[in-house]
């Protein structure tokens, strides 16, 4: 019987040896199913359930086998085994998607909570896409193309996920197409939500090149730090108790809280990007994108404020949420607001039309001494990341497609 096993010639000294490369698995990963991408460096899982990136791991290192992306503290099903009768999630619109997200999930076809109609309708918070089994249709070691089709939008959403045999970053390109005769606003967002060991307050920072910001101007929560409303410049903010709020570094202290805030990304840059460091456990996790397309950063923040179902106090989660859109509102809303700070609120998409946008992230150890980030740039196939606190640059190459 063929093994099923492909390899991999590794040049040394003169003699060529081989080196086995795994080939694509499907197997579980906290009782979902899952695809698994890896080369020598890094792993990368995906559910079909969602689409989420559920976890990205170093294979090796300084933070290696720590997965920075969120792990709910409840139990993960299907979204296909998700029923009204089942409480543990609470209730709709939200149920849906808390009972199947994980990690990095896709909003789509626009970002926060249905209107009223919609809710009645069946239509969950963030959309569809995050709700819908994803079919591959490329299965390889370092490449997974999956889609899905979201039914009520009418809309399909392609991305492929490349790895490089020499890098800790993974390229994702990622596809739209309005399947109706009729033009129409969306949002299209993507939400990468962290958690602990990783998210760690005292050792966990943030950075991005994003200028002015507003704290969500409605109740997000009784359990508010930020001022509602304020206006302000990243990375410090106003908090309700009249001090100032460095927004880098996640809440220490014991004090339970849950903010939701946004800030517009630089103008003047082609690609923009966030980065989060921990720098007990020595790991940077970062993305990249064109700033044309996604202008916006939302970041939630969520520490054991919430005590209904399925939260129980228990979450503690960064969402670093970068697209279309600043804040969680329904589609309505972000029509009707139009722009905040100079910056449309919604994307269009004409009538049967495909958009595409390419971006990355990566993972990347990190020297004891670093404090930050202080610039993240792409040229050609190279991610080049400057760390503050240190004098050490990172250069990791990823896998555009016509490049070589």
């Amino acid at each position: 019987m063929m093994m099923l096993r492909r390899w991999a010639g590794i040049a040394l000294a003169g003699m060529v040896l081989l080196a086995p490369v795994p080939a694509m698995t499907q197997g579980t990963y906290h009782g979902r199913r899952a695809w698994t991408l890896q080369n020598d460096r890094i792993q990368v899982i995906v559910t079909p359930g969602g689409g989420h990136i559920a976890s990205i791991t170093l294979k090796r290192g300084r933070g290696a086998n720590l997965n920075p992306l969120w792990l709910p503290p409840w139990p993960s099903i299907e979204p296909n085994a998700w029923s009204r009768s089942d409480r543990r999630y609470g209730d709709p619109p939200g149920a849906p998607l808390l009972a199947s997200i994980l990690g990095h999930n896709l909003c789509l076809d626009f970002f926060g909570a249905p209107s009223a109609a919609e809710a009645r309708a069946g239509i969950p918070v963030h959309g569809e896409a995050p709700v819908q089994n994803w079919s591959a249709t490329e299965r390889s070691a370092s490449r997974l193309t999956c889609s899905a089709t979201l039914p009520h939008a009418q809309m399909r959403v392609v991305r492929t996920l490349t790895l490089r045999p020499d890098s800790t970053a993974v390229w994702i390109t990622e596809s739209v197409t309005n399947l109706s005769a009729l033009d129409r606003p969306f949002g299209w967002q993507q939400h990468v939500t962290f958690g602990p060991p990783f998210l760690q307050a005292g050792a966990t920072f943030f950075d991005m090149p994003a200028g002015k910001g507003q704290v969500y101007p409605k109740e997000f929560s009784k359990g508010e730090r930020l001022q509602r409303g304020a206006f302000f410049e990243w990375p410090e903010a106003p908090a309700r108790d009249g001090e100032t709020v460095n927004l880098r570094a996640y809440p220490a202290g014991s004090t339970k809280s849950s903010d939701f805030f946004a800030c517009v990304l630089d103008p003047g840059r082609t690609y923009v990007w966030f980065t989060a460091i921990n720098t007990r456990k020595g790991l940077l996790c970062g993305y990249l994108w064109p700033r044309a397309v996604w202008p916006w950063m939302g970041v939630w923040e969520e520490n054991h404020f919430r005590d209904g179902a399925p939260w129980r106090g228990k979450a503690l989660t960064r969402g670093m949420e970068f697209g279309t859109t600043p804040f969680p509102d329904s589609r309505r809303d972000a029509v009707r607001q139009g722009s905040l700070l100079g910056t449309p609120t919604y994307r269009w998409i004409p009538a049967r039309a495909t958009q595409t946008v390419g971006y990355a992230a990566f993972l990347a150890p990190i020297p004891p001494g670093t404090t930050g980030v202080k610039d993240v740039t792409l040229q050609g196939n190279v991610i080049t990341i400057t760390l503050e606190g240190v004098d050490r640059t990172l250069r990791l190459p990823v896998a555009r497609p016509g490049r070589s």
